[in-house]
């Protein structure tokens, strides 16, 4: 399964825990400060290679990328804080630039400053089902079960 994953809901912390998920970072297609036009594809080509193996793949929530999975094979699903999260969201994106200092984070904190709602209803408007973060006490790996088993209760 891929999962579209939202900025700070917790890719990372839980594929360095959890060998069955892998964070596939998107910032790994810039070299030497550029990237293709078309990193995406490449992208999206190794996250379905890596659900085809059993892993739970996370992916940026960029745009192009949203648009490239809906040809993909693999079951996708979105995952995102809701709306009413916002104040926390941007809050708990600050602190981790805070701590971090590494531009990615900064870039995530500003984003969500400036973006938050627009890019929520983006991803909720993207087609594919969502996982909902309705709180800011969560378990992402038990989010991702719960949705995956109403999605074949379905």
């Amino acid at each position: 399964m891929i999962i579209i994953g939202y900025q700070g809901i917790g890719k990372s912390t839980l594929s360095n825990c959890n060998i069955n998920y892998i964070d596939l970072e998107s910032g790994n297609f810039w070299i030497d400060g550029k990237r293709a036009d078309d990193w995406y594809k490449p992208y999206c080509k190794i996250a379905e290679h890596l659900s085809q193996q059993g892993y739970y793949v996370f992916v940026s929530s960029h745009k192009v990328v949203r648009d490239e999975l809906k040809n993909c094979s693999e079951p996708v699903m979105c995952c995102a804080p809701v709306l009413e999260l916002k104040d926390f969201w941007i809050n708990k994106l600050f602190e981790r630039f805070v701590k971090s200092q590494a531009s990615k984070d900064y870039k995530a904190w500003k984003n969500a400053e400036d973006c938050y709602e627009e890019n929520i209803k983006d991803i909720a408007d993207s087609g594919f089902p969502m996982i909902w973060i309705d709180s800011p006490e969560y378990n992402l790996s038990c989010k991702i079960i719960e949705a995956e088993c109403n999605k074949e209760g379905e």
